[in-house]
C-alpha cells in the first residue's frame, strides 16, 4: 500500500469507518491486500453518512446500514452483498468520495 493509501486507512480507522472487529472492539492489524464483503463496505459507507446510526448487535450487522443506504437510493443492488471486495479498492473508493 502506497504512503498516501496508509494514510486514508490510518485516517477511517480514527474515524470509527474501518478497522473494528466483529464484536466492535478496535482491530489491533489492518492488512490492506485482505478482503471485505461488499456489506462490510456498505457499513463503512454507512458510517461515513450516517454516522454510528446504523450500528447494530443484531445477527446480520451489516443489514441497517444497507437499508439506510437503500432507502436513499446511495445503492440499488443488494444481491451480492456477501462477494468479496479487497480493503486497498475499498479505500480508494472512499478515496474519490472525497
Amino acid at each position: 500500500m502506497d504512503s498516501e493509501t496508509q494514510q486514508y486507512a490510518v485516517k477511517a480507522c480514527q474515524l470509527g469507518l474501518m478497522g473494528l472487529k466483529g464484536d466492535g472492539t478496535v482491530a489491533s492489524t489492518f492488512n490492506a491486500n485482505d478482503t471485505i464483503t461488499k456489506a462490510q463496505f456498505a457499513t463503512i459507507l454507512s458510517r461515513l453518512v450516517y454516522g454510528n446510526t446504523n450500528n447494530s448487535t443484531d445477527a446480520c450487522r451489516y443489514c441497517k446500514h444497507v437499508d439506510a443506504l437503500k432507502a436513499h437510493g446511495i445503492i440499488k443492488v443488494t444481491t451480492d452483498l456477501l462477494d468479496p471486495l479487497q480493503r486497498s479498492v475499498a479505500m480508494i473508493m472512499l478515496m474519490r468520495i472525497q
